[in-house]
């Protein structure tokens, strides 16, 4: 017993050491930054996407999406959720599609590991299909 004592009091001492008091509150601080409306848009193969998501400071999004393939056809798509964030990564669930909830079993998220490029704009890194998508503020009243 005598010799737990000292490796479980330099164990606890290691832990405390190596957390980050200030590590909370940068979270929260980035979180705050996401809130608002932002706007992605990309052109792969002729396939234009141009997407909006708007990110409430309760935790719920909106996310607004037009793609046109060149050829004449346009489909837009209405989705929304719930969002987080843990302090690398901007995390979605949907829990709608058009309006209308989704059913319990269906299960539909989107991961992305976030890198700021300045207040105003940042890149995700998509975590299961590793695309970069870049992310820009814009209005509140913007459509895609």
């Amino acid at each position: 017993m005598r010799i737990l004592r000292p490796l479980l009091l330099a164990f606890l001492a290691a832990c405390l050491a190596a957390c980050d008091p200030s590590r909370p509150a940068a979270i929260a601080n980035a979180r705050a930054q996401l809130v608002g409306t932002w706007l992605s848009e990309s052109d792969e193969g002729g396939i234009r996407t141009r997407t909006v998501i708007a990110l409430a400071g309760s935790g719920e999004f909106d996310e607004f999406e037009k793609t046109d393939d060149g050829k004449g056809s346009i489909r837009e798509m209405q989705t929304g959720g719930e969002w987080s964030f843990d302090g690398t990564n901007l995390q979605r669930k949907y829990t709608r599609k058009q309006r209308q909830a989704l059913p319990l079993n269906h299960f539909a998220s989107t991961s992305y590991a976030i890198h700021w490029k300045g207040a105003d704009s940042f890149f995700g890194v998509d975590t299961l299909w590793h695309r970069t998508i870049s992310f820009s503020r814009a209005n509140n009243g913007v459509r895609p």
